[in-house]
């Protein structure tokens, strides 16, 4: 359940959320380049527009001075009777110079760290009239949020900042998000854009320095681009997550069901079924037609099962009364000294006792239940149980020329099992290993001990096992995708897992196709001597 649910968040992950993440850094990437270039755009606006005034104040001085002088004769009037005139402006009488032209002009001027805008007027022959004025600096305030300063050899002599900076800065020293933001984020800016204007005197020299700068305005636009990205990618997410949530519930819910009742039925249990009340048509379909599988399966398994059980109850009961009559056969050959006879009907009573124990063996295969089966456990010597075993089937391994070498220590090690079961399991493995190894090779058994647990191993050096058979090779009804090893004619190997876990221990295998074959069969022991 919990790799279907990995690959839900992997695959949720990939197509809903990661776009949005993307669709967002995008998004505020844009922004920001829009925002910057707004800036820019507005600052050069703001620059020409101060640019324009600067220049235009020393020409609107100029035409003012000439308008109220219009009418005046300049050489005529007294210095009092023109500062009367211009009583708005600083009037006092010059020497020409040679630079100085005969026509009015007019520059700025700096004096005392006050910036003055100045008028020159010719007077009564080699004089000039020098109408100054103080610049009156919030006429050259722009709109916005724009900073202003004013700098005359590097000393700040004038600083400006607008209302609606100044209503920004204090929002966002009161509003703790924007605090919140600044901190986090880093979106207070690092720098700002500026722009400069130089303010010459007569002689073409800078005498100030305008600097126009703009910083609010792109933070409050960063600002509201976050905003706007993360309620859009918080929404995103959360749509993502109800939709993933929806699908989980109708898809990936009964698909993972349908995968683990699959598994149930690959393991025989052919008594799961589906609950289909699915509101979906295709999966209610589906539930069915798996439960409809299972129930045919089922109907199958039970009448196959009870063919073969009747089939070998039918054999057991005339090989029983055989048996029988086998034995008093040989018994009365031997009384009345018929040697050749009495050999003859031991060796059919001998066969007679095997064909009863395959009978018995598949009966039991067949009808064997682990939750029914109770063990009686005992101390088991275990080197004497590999012995017995490997006695019994002495002809096979003669037959094949098989060297069956136990390496188990001879001196009394002990497990606490049922002798009986334990039997099963290890004449099924070692029948095995026979059937699938060649003639002259060999077949190992050791144990190993580890804290309060004996490891045992029974190795062959025969067919091996498919990589791709390994993972389900204790499954009730393997078959197998490789026919390189047979299974042998016992009662299974999911039996043989049973009855060992059934005494608190494990059986694995390790193989690799045409080299070897090696169970290792884990379980707990009383004692070592």
């Amino acid at each position: 359940m919990f790799k279907f649910a990995k690959y839900f968040f992997i695959v949720f992950l990939i197509t809903a959320i990661l776009p949005l993440i993307l669709m967002f850094a995008w998004n505020n990437s844009q922004m920001e380049h829009f925002h910057s270039i707004m800036m820019k755009n507005g600052l050069n606006n703001v620059y020409n527009k101060m640019a324009h005034t600067i220049k235009n104040n020393l020409k609107a001085q100029e035409g003012d001075v000439l308008k109220k002088m219009y009418f005046m004769d300049r050489d005529n009037y007294g210095i009092e009777k023109i500062k009367s005139i211009l009583k708005d402006y600083n009037v006092e009488i010059t020497k020409n110079t040679d630079e100085e032209s005969n026509s009015p002009y007019s520059y700025y001027e700096m004096k005392n760290n006050n910036l003055y805008m100045v008028t020159i007027l010719p007077y009564r022959g080699d004089g000039s009239l020098k109408i100054s004025q103080k610049v009156d600096f919030p006429q050259l305030h722009p709109s916005g949020p724009f900073k202003v300063k004013v700098y005359s050899a590097n000393t700040e002599i004038y600083e400006y900042n607008s209302p609606e900076y100044i209503n920004f800065l204090k929002k966002k020293d009161s509003d703790i998000f924007l605090r919140l933001a600044d901190k986090f984020f880093k979106l207070a800016p690092s720098g700002s854009f500026s722009k400069i204007i130089e303010i010459k005197n007569n002689k073409n020299t800078v005498i100030a320095k305008v600097i126009l700068s703009v910083e609010a305005r792109p933070f409050k636009g960063k600002i509201d681009n976050i905003l706007t990205g993360l309620i859009i990618l918080i929404v995103g997410i959360i749509s993502s997550f109800v939709i993933g949530l929806i699908i989980k519930r109708f898809f990936i819910v009964p698909i993972m069901a349908l995968s683990s009742a699959s598994s149930q039925i690959k393991k025989g249990n052919f008594g799961c079924r589906l609950k289909a009340d699915s509101k979906i048509e295709l999966i209610r379909s589906l539930y069915n037609s798996f439960n409809d599988m299972a129930q045919n399966l089922d109907t199958k398994e039970k009448l196959r099962e009870s063919f073969i059980s009747n089939l070998t109850h039918d054999l057991r009961t005339p090989l029983v009364s055989q048996s029988q009559s086998l034995e008093f056969i040989s018994q009365k050959f031997k009384e009345i000294g018929l040697e050749n006879e009495y050999e003859l009907a031991e060796s059919l009573a001998k066969n007679n006792e095997h064909l009863l124990k395959m009978v018995n063996l598949i009966l039991e295969s067949y009808s064997f239940d682990s939750s029914k089966l109770k063990l009686k456990k005992e101390p088991v010597d275990l080197y004497g149980l590999i012995e017995d075993c490997a006695e019994k089937l002495r002809p096979l391994l003669t037959d094949k020329k098989i060297e069956f070498i136990n390496n188990i220590y001879k001196g009394g090690t002990k497990i606490d099992a049922d002798l009986f079961q334990l039997t099963r399991v290890f004449i099924n493995l070692f029948s095995n290993s026979i059937e699938n190894t060649c003639e002259g090779n060999c077949i190992k058994v050791g144990a190993h001990f580890e804290d309060k647990e004996v490891f045992i191993t029974i190795e062959d050096n025969g067919n091996g096992i498919a990589p791709e058979d390994l993972k389900v090779i204790f499954d009730k009804y393997y078959s197998g995708k490789s026919l390189e090893r047979k299974l042998g004619s016992g009662f299974g190997l999911s039996v043989c897992k049973n009855i060992i876990a059934m005494h608190g221990g494990e059986i694995n295998v390790e193989s690799e196709l045409n080299k070897y074959t090696k169970f290792t069969i884990k379980l707990p022991f009383e004692s070592k001597i």
